[in-house]
């Protein structure tokens, strides 16, 4: 019988708590929002879809893989607050409290984690729901692979399946993933090709497939300095 795997990205979801939420503190005055909101996020995903296994995982602080290929990733990033640096160790605790199961990995993101848990479990013949404030999961959604994006707040919630995404993007979500290598990421410090933008982005893979569809039809593409944009970002 198959199981169901909540795979929840820790670090994407107290960060978004701890932004969303007002400034929560216990009677020692030590900041709690960001667990606040995790917690809430946590029991909501958990009441919907009832797992049989739940692993959160978080980010590490030191350098990843994607470092030693691209020395510019997340250059950019402000330094996370105090306040909320000290509120991964609180959550922690509660986890270890409740008997949930978490991990990080040396190298590795969060994602990487969840997205390799992930993979394992359809291969298993289960399920797994992702539970995460990061729109760069649905490259990851599949048969038996589901995410569930918290879009505002901690409450403003939306599942999102291989039909979701065909509906509201019009590709498929591995096509999601060509999106992202044309527009870039401003988050992660990524650049993408100037001038393009999301539903640019979009606009060219449902017409073209791929980027490689797309370069090898550089010359239908309409608008001098995008067609040059393209031309000069090709590598």
């Amino acid at each position: 019988m198959s199981k169901t795997l909540m795979l929840i990205d820790g670090s994407s979801l107290i960060f978004r708590a701890f932004f969303a939420l007002p400034k929560l503190t216990n009677n020692d005055g030590v900041m709690t929002n960001g667990v606040y909101g995790f917690l809430t996020m946590y029991q909501n995903a958990f009441d919907k879809y009832n797992p049989d296994l739940v692993l959160v995982a978080f980010d590490r602080s030191s350098k990843t893989f994607r470092h030693e290929e691209f020395k510019d990733y997340k250059a950019t990033r402000d330094k996370m607050p105090s306040e909320l640096s000290y509120q991964f160790g609180i959550l922690k605790d509660v986890l270890d409290s409740m008997g949930v199961k978490y991990t990080d990995l040396d190298g590795f993101e969060a994602d990487d984690i969840v997205g390799t848990y992930a993979k394992m479990a359809k291969e298993a013949g289960d399920e797994a729901v992702l539970i995460t404030g990061d729109r760069d999961y649905l490259q990851l959604v599949d048969d038996g692979i589901i995410v569930y994006l918290t879009r505002k707040g901690v409450s403003d919630t939306v599942e999102y399946n291989v039909e979701k995404i065909k509906e509201e993007y019009g590709i498929s979500p591995k096509q999601l993933i060509d999106v992202k290598g044309l527009e870039g990421d401003k988050s992660d410090n990524i650049p993408g090709v100037d001038g393009i933008g999301p539903k640019k982005a979009i606009g060219f893979i449902k017409d073209y497939g791929s980027i490689e569809g797309l370069y090898e039809h550089i010359d239908e593409v309409s608008g001098k300095k995008t067609k040059q944009n393209l031309i000069d970002s090709e590598h």
